[in-house]
């Protein structure tokens, strides 16, 4: 679920925008009202335009990094196992996602040790 708000989020850049000066507003940043049209270049404003469909591509890669049919299958799994189980259930999918955004982000950079394409559990 987490996941979900995080690629939701970041794939789009207006929702992204809104949240940035909600939370710039919260912590004492300028109003909105009182913030003046830039226009000058803005470098960072470049960069992240192009950079947000890479976080988004990557943040998917996470998300599909497991067969939802195993997720649901290791879901169903948890009231029969020990709390603890349960527990490391939680934590290995979040680790096969983070490996899959991981191995994901490498490929965008080209550091990839090998040219294949990693395969869902």
């Amino acid at each position: 679920m987490e996941n979900d708000m995080l690629s939701s989020l970041l794939s789009d850049p207006e929702a992204l925008q809104n949240a940035m000066k909600t939370v710039s507003d919260l912590l004492g940043g300028q109003p909105s009202a009182q913030a003046e049209p830039q226009s000058t270049y803005d470098p960072a404003s470049e960069m992240m335009q192009k950079a947000l469909p890479v976080i988004g591509a990557i943040a998917q890669s996470g998300q599909n990094a497991v067969k939802p049919e195993k997720r649901a299958l290791l879901g169903a799994l948890k009231p029969f196992v020990a709390e603890e189980v349960s527990g490391q259930f939680d934590r290995a999918l979040r680790l096969v996602s983070m490996a899959r955004m991981a191995r994901a982000a490498l490929g965008q950079v080209n550091l990839s040790a090998d040219d294949t394409a990693p395969r869902a559990l």
